[in-house]
């Protein structure tokens, strides 16, 4: 069988890591080939590795598909990720991580073989990854490498609608996955290509929350959560604060625009009736009620279940125990 395509999407606010993320995809993929990336690009010349250049020398690896902008012009990560995801070509499956990631061997295999084997049209694996450090420009992990994939616990409503979610380790006896999670995380999603077409970011959404509403939007679009067997990417531990757009403030907008993020959230939470979140409402393929049910969380009430303050995964009664493997260290 032809290897399938992969569109990594990628979005890069001043961020040095980005060519060292894409080399790691390009190195740890059995199929390298087949990759096409789709970049954010937002770049900084004051920062080594981060200037418009940055990725020249990968050029003749991979297609680069790039949107370069100077980062004063930048809207926040949602707008970039939007962006990137605009660079969408039909690709088989969609990977979508931080710019400052890296990538265990045979990850591409993997994971079109982990969704391939679960149950229903659209699987997405999803799970905030675990950390390393640099040392000496390598990667090093900070945890063991075949430590249990950690859970998501859901411990926290804001009066603004959105959910604090922590990733914690799998407490003794929680299944090794692959296992039903609640919420998506942003810095690992590998689905289904049509997910860039139809779960398309909003622009308009800036940070706190983010996550939440991607959730929901995936989850009401038919798109079934799980949080992989084994480790399969690493997400950098900065030293200090990374670079980020609402930190930054370059427009002086970062409180009005979280005010209406929190307000388009509150609209999702209550079903967005009218649709006037078109296109970056819910899906018509589930109901918000049947995200409740799945999640043990419900809104207005800001209710939390016992399960989910502790992660344990939520049932699927199409859950089944899938393997995977191929997956090497990096």
């Amino acid at each position: 069988m032809e290897a399938p395509t992969i569109f990594v999407q990628l979005a890069a606010y001043r961020e040095p890591e980005l060519a060292a993320t894409i080399s790691s995809c390009i190195d740890g993929a059995v199929h390298p080939e087949r990759l096409r990336f789709g970049i954010c690009l937002q770049f900084d010349e004051a920062i080594a590795d981060a200037g418009s250049d940055c990725l020249d020398r990968l050029g003749e690896r991979a297609e680069l598909r790039v949107l370069r902008y100077p980062a004063g012009l930048s809207r926040g990560g949602c707008w970039a990720r939007f962006e990137a995801q605009g660079l969408y070509d039909g690709e088989d499956f969609t990977l979508q991580v931080d710019a400052h990631s890296r990538m265990a061997d045979g990850w591409d295999d993997a994971l079109v073989d982990l969704v391939r084997g679960l149950p229903g049209a659209k699987p997405l694996i999803t799970g905030f990854p675990p950390l390393y450090r640099l040392q000496d420009g390598r990667m090093v992990p900070i945890d063991d490498v075949d430590d249990p994939v950690p859970v998501t616990q859901i411990v926290q409503w804001s009066p603004d609608g959105w959910i604090h979610h922590p990733t914690v380790p799998a407490p003794p006896g929680t299944p090794p996955g692959p296992r039903p999670t609640r919420v998506i995380s942003g810095a690992f999603v590998f689905t289904v290509g049509a997910w860039n077409v139809e779960v398309r970011q909003d622009p308009e959404h800036l940070y706190s929350g983010e996550e939440f509403a991607l959730t929901l939007r995936s989850f009401t679009s038919g798109y079934d959560l799980w949080n992989p067997p084994r480790r399969i990417i690493w997400h950098r531990m900065h030293p200090e604060a990374n670079p980020k757009y609402v930190n930054d403030d370059p427009d002086g907008l970062r409180e009005r625009r979280h005010e209406r993020a929190c307000r388009r959230l509150r609209v999702l939470l209550a079903g967005d009736p009218e649709g006037i979140l078109d296109p970056f409402s819910l899906g018509a393929e589930r109901t918000l009620d049947e995200y409740w049910d799945y999640s043990g969380i419900r809104w207005p009430g800001r209710t939390i279940s016992e399960s989910a303050r502790l992660g344990i995964p939520p049932e699927r009664s199409s859950a089944v125990d899938t393997g995977v493997g191929g997956l090497g260290r990096r």
